[in-house]
């Protein structure tokens, strides 16, 4: 008597044929969606090392210059005058030595800036942060600078944009598909939508800050 074992049949041509149909269905509906969750990251994690470099060279600068940054700082080669100006990349040019090149200022998906070589000719056209004009080294959690596409709050004179802790702030689809970075006082950077945006900013000890954005 031949065993149930003995008597399995095998699969057919035909059942074979549908296992390596399915199996093109499935990888030709997944692929692209995989590629698509994975083609902003590498860009948004070059952005983030952009930020952290800033940082850097924002805290070298400060301790440098009695613990405030260039934004804040009184010092003569400070860039606290220009904090009404919409010329952003003031308050970068100023740690030159510190940042060493400004080619770390711009986002590598930022299409609407590109890289300058050097300093002498450096503007808001090669930058893609902002620079927050209440960061405050002592407060670890406050703003000190992030990518440009910041929305919500009021912007006024075309470059000043001032978020509340009650502003509901977030992202444009300009740069990281609705969400984007930022460097905080302590020079840690973060990845945030607009919902953890909104809690860094009631983290931050203000009940308003005001953001100069290129």
């Amino acid at each position: 008597m031949r065993t149930k074992m003995q008597r399995a049949r095998g699969w057919t041509v035909v059942e074979v044929l549908l296992v390596i149909a399915t199996a093109v269905l499935v990888a030709a509906v997944l692929l692209p969606m995989l590629a698509r969750t994975h083609r902003h990251p590498p860009h948004r994690v070059q952005c983030a090392n952009n930020l952290k470099h800033a940082g850097l060279a924002f805290r070298l600068w400060a301790n440098d210059h009695d613990d405030q940054f260039p934004q804040t700082s009184t010092s003569s080669n400070s860039s606290i005058a220009w904090a009404n100006s919409p010329q952003v990349f003031r308050h970068f040019s100023v740690m030159s030595n510190e940042l060493v090149t400004p080619k770390v200022l711009v986002c590598s998906f930022d299409s609407k800036r590109t890289k300058a070589a050097d300093f002498t000719n450096f503007s808001n056209a090669n930058l893609s942060y902002f620079v927050a004009l209440e960061a405050d080294e002592s407060k670890p959690q406050r703003l000190l600078s992030g990518d440009r596409n910041l929305t919500g709050g009021t912007l006024s004179n075309g470059f000043l944009r001032t978020l509340t802790s009650n502003t509901l702030a977030g992202w444009t689809t300009e740069l990281h598909n609705k969400a984007g970075n930022v460097g905080l006082s302590d020079g840690s950077v973060q990845q945030v939508t607009g919902m953890l945006l909104q809690r860094q900013l009631q983290a931050g000890d203000l009940t308003a800050i005001r953001l100069a954005i290129p």
